[in-house]
């Protein structure tokens, strides 16, 4: 009698949500540079997204104080360079 070979489970991956970012033409020459540069020291192919999700987890690692004494100067020179949409609360 054959034994039935059972299959490793995958682990689960998280599910992604797909949003459009709208940034300049020199935002996007940072973006791949940044991500050549990860692809190359890494020996993978690294994709905005991947940049994009690693920053934000790196910034949502850090408490309340550091959101405001160092992103927040980057989000205000943002805003206050026309390029931010929306409107003051």
């Amino acid at each position: 009698m054959a034994m039935i070979k059972t299959q490793a489970k995958k682990p689960a991956h998280p599910s992604f949500t797909i949003r459009s970012l709208s940034i300049t033409t020199e935002d996007t020459k940072i973006l791949d540079r940044i991500a050549q540069d990860a692809s190359d020291y890494l020996g993978w192919t690294v994709s905005g997204s991947t940049v994009v999700r690693a920053l934000l987890r790196q910034a949502g690692g850090q408490d309340s104080l550091w959101v405001r004494e160092k992103l927040s100067p980057f989000i205000e020179n943002e805003i206050q360079s026309g390029t931010v949409w929306g409107k003051k609360k």
